[in-house]
């Protein structure tokens, strides 16, 4: 959708997203913190852009589901085995 995004900072996240460049990540249980982000981002229309237009892209280069496709036939065909 080309959004930016703004989310604590956890783990499972780092395979979707880049802290600072396809999102604003920020401490976990820091309230102060997550409502720094949101507002640079409401306050920056370059920077929303440029945050949306980057998850995008990630999205349409290695998170599809042709991608996801690809990377688990291969599971699954040794699991079938």
């Amino acid at each position: 959708m080309a959004r930016p995004v703004v989310a604590s900072d956890r783990a499972v996240l780092h395979d979707y997203v880049a802290d600072g460049d396809s999102a604003l990540l920020v401490p976990p249980e820091d309230p102060a913190a997550l409502a720094d982000a949101i507002g640079r981002v409401l306050g920056n229309e370059p920077l929303a852009r440029s945050l949306g237009a980057a998850g995008r892209a990630r999205v349409e280069q290695a998170l599809t589901s042709a991608h996801f496709a690809a990377g688990i036939a291969p599971l699954l065909t040794a699991a079938a085995r």
